[in-house]
């Protein structure tokens, strides 16, 4: 039988996140390596400089200093001729963040999720569209590949502070506290503290 989280949210993520892992080709308590798992799903990293080259100044300094927290990766919805998607991840935004990044877009190419695109409200006024469904999967499976629930569970059982379990995995302090909440251990994890 499998260990799984307590929250039903974060239950059904946990397998596809192992198969990812399984893809990937490591084993537990590796650290995954969401670069080396692009290629494995389709996906073609290239560089923001050399994506935003043929930008003017002020569009690229638009989208790298004015803008930047504004995006943080997409993917090209027209595959190259290779069948590959080209994946473009915000050059500003720190290593920590791009891993997390990189995985939703692989979870999207991974489960075929539908890529958003423009609506057009009323003439001349257009929005992308939004699934919450797929961003949240999306996510959420990201999150669970990183800090699969096989080891981190004991690094929360254990009482590890926030910080050090962000260092050993090598993500951000804000994903290791998503995980905690969503897996449903923040109880756990705050007695685990306490009794430390």
């Amino acid at each position: 039988m499998t260990f799984l989280p307590f929250s039903t949210q974060a239950r059904p993520w946990e397998s596809v996140a192992t198969a990812l892992r399984r893809l990937a080709g490591i084993r537990d308590g590796e650290l995954l390596d969401p670069e080396d798992l692009a290629a494995k799903v389709g996906l073609r990293l290239i560089d923001a400089d050399f994506a935003l080259e043929g930008f003017s100044e002020a569009d690229r300094r638009h989208l790298l200093v004015t803008a930047c927290d504004q995006w943080s990766g997409g993917v090209l919805p027209t595959p190259l001729p290779d069948g590959k998607c080209v994946c473009i991840l915000n050059p500003k935004h720190h290593r920590r963040r791009n891993r997390i990044t990189l995985m939703e877009e692989i979870v999207h190419k991974y489960r075929n999720h539908v890529p958003t695109g423009l609506h057009e409200v009323m003439p001349g006024l257009r929005t992308r569209t939004y699934d919450h469904a797929q961003e949240a999967e999306a996510y959420g499976v990201g999150a669970a590949a990183l800090l699969p629930w096989s080891t981190f569970y004991h690094d929360l059982d254990a009482g590890t502070p926030v910080p050090d379990i962000a260092e050993a995995y090598d993500v951000s302090t804000q994903l290791v506290e998503y995980r905690i909440k969503i897996t449903g251990a923040t109880k756990l994890y705050r007695n685990r503290c306490r009794a430390s």
